[in-house]
């Protein structure tokens, strides 16, 4: 009998955690056919490549074995891998898996983010989106009927292969016309995924092609415009785009007082190859450290939310991943989960009392030479006022005395005035060791050798050597 204050065992085992938002289903001609498989096998063999990799995402791989196959036959001195499963998102090249088999070079189909790889040439294969160029033109006609209007156009990556006619077709009808440009060949981008060449476009109009996504939110607010449009190439329509809702604003500024509150932060490393990862846990670490906020690094793979709840003595988490990575505005996460330049608004005093004009979800724009950088003063962190928290009521930034390690270890340690003549120390250590469970007790060169047996073989529903006989 089923307790009514209890779920079943089965809905426990079957309820499925982080689940994939529902995907575009992608046929083999929307992204492959004998002119990419030409490409790819002569860049393979011109540049000399012994191993290579081919990175798709889930909704792809069904089609991965036949374009393995394909370019293996055709690149007969070099050797194929598909890469079974991603580190972290499918958007980013995943060299840390690549390196396992020592490959030399990569092959990303679909989605991109373009982040900068540091350690292989990547070959980008993206899906050809649909689009009619005639309505997209007439379209803009009808909105600016003026032909020396200053235009700014940007698309997402699975528009790529017809940004060169749509800037022909545009350039007949307007004067003044750029068109981005991805950069795709190595070189470093001058923001996000884009090569501007100095290009600014403050009181231009800017019109974005593709959908209303991570992509679009991130150039948006990157690059400043009066005026930002967004075409539809579903429904074929123009439409006034307004990236910074009200609504989205009020929720992410929520998460920024809570992360204000917090007394630990966990920093959620979610990329091993995008450049100045390593100067953003540093800079994170310094800023925590002058507010007497503990910080834990934390690397686990794709993040979920049921990964982070393990961490429960963490009260607000960062994460340092790629621009797209669209979970630090998920709501199925246990404790906040803010994005680098938002813990930015909330350690640093530089930005006390100020609004941003943008947003960004690129961890590079708060470095130095980034374009929301702000030069952190540890001392006017330590003696900032005390204030009163808008979630809680309580009283923030109390008086401490901080106690410096002579022993060489990055332990932090505090010692927090509580009262008239009360004392509290603090370290990030004492944390986990209060734990009544810390992990598996190792007990090397204590316990006797086990024997070694015959594990278990078969699928798990019915082991071929089960004790039990099932």
């Amino acid at each position: 009998m089923t307790s009514a204050f209890s779920s079943s065992d089965a809905a426990a085992i079957e309820r499925q955690v982080g689940e994939e938002p529902e995907t575009v289903d992608i046929q083999l001609n929307d992204f492959w056919c004998e002119t990419q498989l030409a490409e790819c096998s002569a860049w393979i063999r011109e540049n000399g490549f012994k191993k290579v990799c081919l990175q798709f995402p889930d909704a792809m791989l069904p089609y991965s074995t036949m374009i393995a196959e394909q370019l293996q036959s055709e690149s007969s001195s070099a050797g194929i891998h598909i890469l079974g499963d991603t580190s972290y998102g499918s958007c980013c090249v995943d060299e840390i898996a690549a390196s396992h088999i020592g490959a030399d070079a990569m092959i990303h189909f679909g989605h991109a983010c373009l982040s900068r790889s540091v350690r292989l040439p990547i070959k980008y294969i993206f899906v050809k989106g649909g689009i009619s160029v005639d309505r997209f033109v007439e379209a803009l006609e009808r909105e600016f009927p003026d032909p020396d209007i200053n235009l700014g156009i940007f698309y997402d990556v699975s528009f790529a292969h017809i940004a060169q006619e749509v800037e022909e077709r545009i350039g007949a009808s307007f004067k003044n016309v750029t068109v981005g440009q991805l950069a795709l060949s190595g070189e470093q981008p001058d923001l996000l995924c884009w090569k501007l060449s100095g290009r600014s476009f403050d009181g231009s109009v800017c019109i974005y092609i593709g959908r209303d996504n991570q992509s679009f939110f991130n150039t948006a607010n990157g690059i400043k415009a009066s005026k930002w449009f967004r075409f539809d190439s579903d429904t074929s329509s123009l439409a006034h785009a307004y990236p910074l809702d009200s609504k989205w604003l009020r929720r992410r500024f929520y998460y920024i007082e809570k992360c204000k509150d917090a007394s630990s932060l966990g920093i959620v490393v979610a990329t091993l190859t995008a450049s100045g990862y390593l100067d953003v846990v540093n800079r994170i670490q310094k800023m925590a450290k002058a507010r007497g906020v503990r910080t834990y690094i934390i690397s686990v793979g794709k993040i979920n939310p049921a990964k982070l709840a393990n961490f429960v003595e963490i009260d607000c988490f960062v994460l340092i991943g790629c621009p797209e990575n669209d979970m630090f505005t998920s709501r199925d996460f246990f404790k906040p989960l803010v994005s680098v330049f938002e813990c930015e608004l909330a350690f640093n005093p530089a930005w006390s009392g100020q609004f941003p004009e943008s947003y960004s979800s690129d961890f590079g724009d708060v470095l130095p030479n980034g374009r929301l950088y702000r030069e952190f003063d540890a001392g006017l962190a330590n003696e900032a006022p005390a204030d009163v928290s808008l979630v809680t009521g309580k009283v923030r930034n109390v008086n401490r005395v901080k106690e410096e390690a002579t022993n060489g270890s990055t332990d932090c340690r505090e010692v927090q005035l509580r009262g008239k003549n009360e004392v509290a120390q603090v370290s990030s250590g004492d944390v986990l060791q209060g734990r009544s469970w810390q992990g598996l007790e190792q007990n090397l060169g204590r316990d006797a050798p086990a024997v070694v047996e015959e594990g278990r073989s078969g699928i798990p529903i019915k082991y071929e050597n089960d004790p039990s006989g099932r």
